[in-house]
């Protein structure tokens, strides 16, 4: 399964507000609660914030990868946001992420929850794709990068 699959227009910010590690996965909970029709009525948020506590999801190279698993959904779904700035992300590497991709899965959901995030961590090792989806200006043309990037590295 391709990230792309687990995405709408609605899902996708490329102008995310928050300055903060928290504020920036409470922006995308939202978004992704709001794009797929969905509330957790703070489940996921819960959930990703625990997971985070763990240990980081920001995987270096400007990339951030926060994801949980949650009794809210019924299957695997994502929301994508990119920061301008770049947010602190307490990243492997001490830089600031500037693209952040949320992943959430059904509690039940083992080996392709995995099986996703290492398909993004491949994706995004490669410096054209992540200067691709962070240029992108609206939903669509983040959407249309990350399906061009899809078609070349994973397939």
């Amino acid at each position: 399964m391709m990230l792309s699959d687990l995405l709408n227009a609605q899902s996708v910010s490329p102008r995310l507000k928050a300055a903060t590690k928290r504020d920036a996965v409470a922006e995308l909970v939202d978004l992704l609660e709001s794009a797929h029709g969905l509330r957790s009525q703070g489940e996921i948020l819960d959930r990703v914030m625990r997971r985070e506590a763990m240990m980081s999801t920001g995987i270096g190279n400007g990339v951030a990868i926060p994801h949980g698993k949650a009794r809210a959904v019924d299957r695997m779904m994502a929301a994508c946001a990119v920061s301008r700035e770049g947010i602190d992300f307490d990243s492997v590497d001490g830089e600031r992420a500037h693209i952040f991709i949320l992943l959430v899965s059904p509690e039940a959901v083992g080996t392709p929850h995995v099986k996703v995030l290492a398909n993004i961590s491949r994706l995004l090792k490669e410096e054209s794709v992540r200067k691709n989806l962070r240029e992108a200006d609206s939903p669509a043309q983040f959407l249309a990068a990350l399906k061009s990037a899809e078609g070349q590295y994973l397939s």
